[in-house]
């Protein structure tokens, strides 16, 4: 008579240990070897430069109009450059960030120049700012609903199996696991929310943005330009009331190594 092959009794995970290997698996992907991103510095590139306040900065005038110009910080892959615009004319004139352009080039060739592109647009960014906190907050509401219904029906799992008698050594763990992921979750969406209104204030309150200038009036505010790493040299380009303004930088990355001894060195 044949035996009957016996089947590998299955292996039951407790709730609790059940929430941790998901967490554990849903957190690999985002765990990997970050490389530290170069530094770019853009360095204006004129026979008169004046430092203010440690910023090497250029300015030029014409027909009445005063513009300067200095490399302010890097922020992510874009850089900032403070812009300053003064109205010495008798007319009113229209500011805004539809008159600045750049031009990204390799050397100091015009072969070697990319399309004249403008400025990253203030209005634009605004208007993706406010779409994204409000999905966040949306998703956030949505997120904390369904793990709240978790915590409930575990709670209601647990007195079930003390009020049955049933009660064993991992009772309790899979609700105070979805408790925590809960306010994980819920700090996780309170921090990518203030970051969020955090780059709404700069590109509301410190982006140059459409100004009308009367005679002797001014502005100034921050103009942002993506970073092109191949570049050796960048132009900044500012046409007001038919005058054209150019400003040559030249671009300097520096690049960060990563230590290479030690622990760190030997995990990667």
């Amino acid at each position: 008579m044949a035996r009957r092959l016996r089947r590998a009794p299955r292996m039951r995970l407790s709730p609790g240990a059940a929430i941790s290997l998901f967490v554990i698996a849903f957190s690999l992907p985002l765990v990997g070897c970050a490389t530290p991103a170069p530094i770019v510095r853009l360095n204006p590139r004129s026979a008169d430069v004046v430092w203010v306040g440690g910023r090497a900065s250029v300015q030029a005038e014409k027909s009445g109009l005063h513009v300067a110009t200095a490399f302010e910080h890097q922020d992510g892959r874009t850089v900032g450059l403070r812009l300053e615009i003064e109205n010495g004319t008798d007319a009113r004139i229209e500011v805004g960030p539809e008159d600045v352009t750049f031009t990204s080039c390799v050397d100091e060739t015009v072969a070697s120049c990319a399309p004249t592109h403008g400025i990253i647009d203030p209005e634009q960014m605004l208007a993706a700012l406010d779409v994204a906190q409000s999905r966040g907050a949306a998703e956030a509401a949505n997120s904390q609903a369904l793990l709240g219904t978790l915590v409930l029906l575990s709670a209601v799992g647990d007195v079930a199996s003390v009020a049955g008698g049933h009660a064993h050594a991992s009772t309790g763990l899979r609700t105070a696991a979805t408790a925590d992921l809960m306010g994980s979750d819920a700090a996780a969406r309170n921090s990518a929310q203030e970051t969020i209104g955090l780059r709404r204030q700069l590109w509301s309150d410190q982006a140059l943005r459409r100004n009308t200038l009367d005679p002797g009036q001014g502005t100034a505010g921050l103009v942002y330009l993506p970073i092109d790493l191949r570049a050796g040299y960048v132009w900044l380009h500012v046409r007001l009331a038919g005058a054209l303004f150019q400003f040559r930088f030249e671009q300097v990355v520096t690049q960060i190594a990563m230590p290479s001894t030690g622990a760190q060195a030997r995990r990667f």
